[in-house]
């Protein structure tokens, strides 16, 4: 690939790069960003500056009148990606053809694609791979949060919007150019600003990922959503909403104000180094899979979530999810503390009392805070203690509070016992002199959500991957795997991702169930069959 007609339509349109760094043509992995000079790159620096004139947004492109801009979510995706194969179809004619040439040229291998004959026509090992992703976090990744195939919603995008304006346009459009400029927008589009909202920026989406990352994008998010100025406008005061109608105002407004988006360090860059940006720092390999097409070795930040559909946890009603909220705050914030003296317990990040999906396993094979609390009060509900009986679920999930710190401290003791550690001070087995209950109903409970949390780790792995092979055992799903052709990267790596994942849930069902047998003196579950019955 030359790349002098692209470095020239950077300096034509103001992008401005570090004297230390340069866009350069990996072998098999396209371009990428390096350090160049002789001397460390300093932190701070600006590394590279892009004019907002320059990026591809679908308020830039020249389609903007015919297609409506969506701020947020999966119709952002899809209306970017028609903005960008409207002007990859320009080809000459486009403002950004130098910069498109750039671009991989045929569908990135996100997971989401995997399957899709239109996509990836004729490819046995996409057909292959999809079928190993059922069950699993990457599953998640693939649907929206009712359940529906993202990749659904692409072709019904494309047949009711892209195509009939393509076709009036006589540019000839089909499904497989406008999923490749999707599989483009998916794995390498960043959210900008609130005018512009997701867009494609020039050089900044030449620098690949990872969690070590030497860069991370900068860029002034509270611009006019009406004209993107940066600078007071006519339209300061307006009650604006956040979706597109035509407007009469220049759309070079923004232009005539200083306002970039800029690769600024996080930290000295090496003189020879690839400079890597981060994607996000906590995403785990699924979300890489689905949305970049790529994992990471190691898999430190994967982890297990729920209250998706096939997750095997979700609430039944907003009233429960609301109840949960509640008691999840009042808990976490008396035992935040204290869980972290357990070995099998963490406390996620504070995400779930605004309603997202914090991981509810993490990497190491623990249990969040939440996770626990869910699986106490199945504990409750299948044998509630005389003062619970016959009460509605919803008054057993307010009265989750009143036990759970009494179950993490039964916890800790048999921990404390098992490492032959000695307990807390003034702590004895009926717990501290303030416990409203008496340690042996604690233990019961901790006992039943030990095998609650079991059971869900197991019903998770017995779901997971292609039918037919769904928990068979990993030795079974090691031979598969090197029995695979060595071209079939796709398959490879979702059967690697399966046993990763499988992995995390039964190092946690371990740990739970060595837990049952020192209270019940219960024997360990068997492990799973090899093959499904």
């Amino acid at each position: 690939m030359d790349l002098q007609p692209f470095r020239q339509w950077l300096q034509e349109n103001g992008i401005t790069l570090h004297d230390g760094i340069s866009v350069v043509e990996t072998p098999g992995r396209g371009v990428a960003v390096v350090a160049i000079g002789a001397e460390h790159i300093l932190h701070p620096q600006t590394v590279v500056s892009i004019p907002k004139s320059a990026i591809l947004s679908v308020r830039s492109c020249a389609l903007a009148e015919q297609i409506r801009w969506e701020p947020y979510g999966h119709s952002a995706n899809l209306a970017l990606a028609f903005a960008l194969y409207s002007e990859i179809l320009s080809e000459t004619q486009s403002k950004w053809f130098p910069y498109l040439q750039t671009l991989p040229a045929t569908p990135v291998p996100i997971a989401r694609l995997w399957g899709d004959t239109a996509a990836f026509p004729d490819d046995l090992d996409s057909n292959e791979a999809q079928w190993w992703l059922h069950g699993t976090e990457i599953q998640r990744e693939l649907q929206d949060a009712e359940g529906y195939l993202l990749m659904d919603q692409a072709r019904t995008y494309y047949k009711m919007e892209v195509q009939p304006l393509l076709d009036s346009m006589e540019y000839h459009p089909t499904l497989q150019g406008f999923l490749h400029a999707y599989s483009l927008v998916c794995s390498r589009a960043f959210l900008v600003d609130a005018y512009h909202g997701l867009s494609m920026v020039p050089v900044a989406d030449a620098f690949n990922h990872t969690h070590e990352n030497h860069v991370q994008l900068a860029s002034e998010y509270d611009v006019c959503p009406t004209c993107g100025s940066l600078s007071e406008c006519t339209h300061d005061g307006d009650s604006t909403p956040l979706c597109y109608t035509p407007t009469s105002t220049p759309r070079d407004t923004a232009s005539q104000y200083p306002d970039t988006v800029d690769m600024v360090t996080v930290g000295s860059i090496a003189p020879g180094a690839e400079v890597f940006n981060t994607y996000g720092s906590d995403l785990g390999n699924a979300q890489l899979l689905a949305r970049y097409g790529f994992a990471l070795e190691g898999g430190d930040t994967d982890a297990i979530t729920v209250g998706w559909p096939g997750s095997g946890v979700s609430p039944d009603s907003i009233d429960e999810k609301d109840v949960f909220r509640s008691v999840y705050v009042v808990v976490r914030e008396e035992l935040k503390a204290t869980v972290q003296r357990s070995a099998l317990l963490f406390v996620a990040k504070e995400e779930i009392v605004r309603g997202s999906l914090p991981p509810v396993i993490n990497s190491d094979g623990q249990t969040a805070l939440a996770l626990f609390i869910w699986a106490v009060m199945q504990a409750l509900s299948e044998n509630p203690p005389p003062e619970l009986a016959g009460i509605s679920e919803l008054d057993i999930m307010g009265a989750v509070p009143r036990y759970v710190p009494a179950v993490v401290r039964a916890l800790l003791r048999i921990e404390d016992e098992r490492e032959g550690a000695d307990p807390p001070v003034d702590e004895g087995r009926s717990g501290p002199p303030d416990a409203e209950v008496d340690f042996e109903l604690a233990e019961e409970l901790l006992a039943a959500a030990a095998e609650a949390l079991s059971s869900f780790c197991r019903t998770r792995i017995a779901g997971m991957g292609k039918k037919g092979y769904r928990g068979a055992s990993a030795f079974v799903l090691g031979d598969i795997l090197d029995s695979l052709p060595p071209a079939w990267y796709k398959t490879r790596v979702a059967i690697g991702y399966l046993l990763s994942e499988r992995a995390l849930l039964e190092t946690c069902a371990a740990g739970w169930e060595e837990l049952m047998e020192a209270i019940t003196g219960r024997p360990e579950v068997d492990e799973d069959s090899d093959m499904e019955l």
